[in-house]
C-alpha cells in the first residue's frame, strides 16, 4: 500500500477553510454521529442485546435520514415508507421518522460530514489537509469553499447516477476531496509529494523519478512528482468503480469528484499556466 502523508509544496496563506472544514467533519463524527458501541467502541462488550439492538438502530435511523440516498436525490423527494421498509432493519420501527420529514436537497450536504468509521474519517482528513490547503492557497479562501461544496454535489450526483434505483445511503467527504486532488493535479504537478511504501515498493522509487527520503528497512517515506501519485490514484478509482460495490466504498464518486475538481479549477484558474512556482 503506498500512501500520502504529506507535500513538499508552501503555501502563502493560512488555510482558514480547510481547518474549518477539518474541524467540522470531526465535531459532527464526535458530537453528533450516533455510534454504535461509541466512537472508539469501546462500550459494545458492555451493552446487553437489546442496548446494542438500540444503538444500532439509532445509528441506522440518523443515516437515513441525513445521508445522501441516490433515489431521493434524483426524485428530490423522500423515500416511501414501503422503500424504507426495504432498506431499514426489521425492528428499528420505533426508531425511525416519517420519511416525508426529511430534507432531501440539505441531505447531499450533510452528507459530506458523516463517515462510516474512525478509519474512514482519519483517512480523509489526512488527504484534506495535505492537498486542500495549497488548492485553497491558489483559489482563495471564498471560491476553495464554493470549488469543495460544488465538487462534493457533483460526485453525489455522479454516484446516484450509476446506481439509479438505489436505497443504501451514500456518506462521507470522499466525492469533495477527490474534486481537490484533481484541482491539485492541474495546478501542481510537479509539487513531490511524500507517501508511505512498504519493502521492497519503496526501491520503484528511483525507477519513476521519486527519492527516499527516510528509509526504516520494513517501510520508507519516497518523495513522487504529484502527478504520478493522482494519477495512479485516480486509475484505481475507475479500475475499482467498474466492479461491483465492495466494502461500501463509493468508486464512481471518488472518480467523479476528481474529474469534476479539474474541470473546475480549468475553468476559474485559466492563468494556472503562467505562475509557476519552484519546489
Amino acid at each position: 500500500m503506498v500512501l500520502p502523508v504529506g507535500d513538499i509544496n508552501p503555501t502563502h496563506r493560512t488555510p482558514f477553510v480547510t481547518l474549518l472544514l477539518l474541524a467540522a467533519n470531526v465535531l459532527v463524527f464526535l458530537l453528533v454521529q450516533p455510534h454504535l458501541g461509541g466512537v472508539f467502541g469501546e462500550d459494545i462488550e458492555r451493552m446487553t442485546q437489546r442496548e446494542a439492538a438500540i444503538a444500532f438502530c439509532t445509528e441506522e435511523a440518523f443515516y437515513l435520514r441525513w445521508a445522501a440516498i441516490p433515489e431521493e436525490i434524483l426524485d428530490l423527494q423522500p423515500l416511501t415508507e414501503q422503500q424504507v421498509q426495504q432498506v431499514a432493519t426489521r425492528g428499528c420501527e420505533p426508531f425511525r421518522e416519517p420519511p416525508v420529514t426529511k430534507p432531501v436537497i440539505l441531505s447531499i450536504f450533510t452528507a459530506l460530514f458523516l463517515h462510516a468509521g474512525l478509519g474512514h474519517l482519519l483517512g480523509n482528513m489526512l488527504f484534506l489537509w495535505i492537498f486542500g490547503n495549497n488548492v485553497e492557497d491558489r483559489l482563495g479562501h471564498v471560491r476553495f469553499l464554493l470549488f469543495y461544496a460544488i465538487g462534493g454535489v457533483a460526485a453525489t450526483y455522479a454516484f446516484a447516477l450509476f446506481n439509479r434505483g438505489s436505497l443504501v445511503p451514500l456518506l462521507g467527504a470522499s466525492g469533495a476531496i477527490a474534486a481537490v486532488l484533481g484541482a491539485y493535479l492541474l495546478l501542481f504537478p510537479h509539487a513531490r509529494i511524500r507517501v508511505y511504501a512498504p519493502f521492497p515498493l519503496y526501491f520503484l522509487a528511483p525507477l519513476v523519478g521519486g527519492r527516499i527520503a527516510f528509509w526504516f528497512l520494513i517501510f520508507a517515506i519516497v518523495e513522487l512528482p504529484a502527478f504520478l501519485v493522482l494519477l495512479l490514484w485516480f486509475g484505481l478509482q475507475v479500475l475499482a468503480s467498474a466492479q461491483p460495490l465492495e466494502g461500501g466504498i463509493a468508486f464512481e464518486a471518488h472518480a467523479a469528484g476528481f474529474l469534476a475538481g479539474m474541470l473546475m479549477v480549468a475553468l476559474v484558474d485559466r492563468d494556472r499556466t503562467r505562475q509557476r512556482r519552484t519546489w
